[in-house]
This record gives C-alpha cells, sequence and structure tokens, in this order.
C-alpha cells in the first residue's frame, strides 16, 4: 500500500510540474508580449528594372500597424494593415495603373534605403563578369 501512495505521490507530482510551468511560461509570453515595441522601414527604388517596395511596421504592445507598397510597371498598389488580438486585416487598399510593363534601363540606378541599414546606390557593372553591381555611394 505504501508503495502505491508513493508511486501516485511521484505520478501526480510529474504531471503538475510541466502544467506550472506552461504556466509560467504563457504569463512571461503574455508580458513579452504586451511590452514589445519597435518601428522599421525600408524603401526601394529600382529605376533599372522599374519596380518600387516600400515597408513601415510599428508595434506598440500587441497592436501592430503598418503599410507595404509595390509597383511592377503595371500597377501601383499600397496595403495599409493593423494586427492585434482580433487578427491581421487590411484597413486601406489602394491601386492605380502606372503602365504597360516594366522598362529596363541599363543606365539606371536603384536606390535602397532603411531604417536597419541606411541608404546606399547601386548601379549595373558591366566592368566586372563576377560582379552585377557596383555600388555608387553609400
Amino acid at each position: 500500500m505504501f508503495k502505491f501512495v508513493l508511486i501516485s505521490c511521484l505520478l501526480v507530482a510529474a504531471i503538475a510540474m510541466p502544467i506550472e510551468q506552461d504556466e509560467d511560461k504563457a504569463e512571461l509570453e503574455r508580458i513579452q508580449n504586451e511590452s514589445a515595441q519597435y518601428s522599421f522601414n525600408s524603401h526601394i527604388d529600382d529605376q533599372i528594372n522599374d519596380g518600387t517596395i516600400a515597408r513601415e511596421e510599428t508595434r506598440d504592445g500587441t497592436k501592430v500597424t503598418g503599410m507595404y507598397s509595390y509597383s511592377d510597371g503595371f500597377v501601383m498598389r499600397t496595403v495599409h494593415y493593423e494586427a492585434d488580438e482580433n487578427g491581421y486585416r487590411v484597413v486601406k487598399e489602394e491601386t492605380q495603373d502606372i503602365g504597360d510593363g516594366p522598362q529596363f534601363n541599363a543606365d539606371g540606378q536603384a536606390d535602397v534605403q532603411g531604417s536597419l541599414i541606411g541608404r546606399y546606390s547601386i548601379k549595373l557593372d558591366e566592368s566586372e563578369q563576377e560582379k552585377h553591381y557596383k555600388e555608387v555611394h553609400a
């Protein structure tokens, strides 16, 4: 009888321990989610391949707001969104016809900018076999 009680107690303790750890982990995740904050942006203006890409996003606790846009020579599309405890949703979407397709420009320049990467530009580099682009300014 003693062995049965001892084994039962150990079994109950073993089962209860992961539940307690899962609850602690869930509470820590909840605190981290409510405290999270960030903001970033990026923008690419590719005048070589005739395209642009932009993105902005901000998080304050459990609420995320942002936008992304792109053009491909045919259309410029911009999407504004938000996400929170109710999920992800598009709050505004805009499209604008801009042309008959991308126009390649071998003499063009692509400008890249981002809150985490700074700013730089590139051009086609036809002088080297291994490199396709060269940085023109940082």
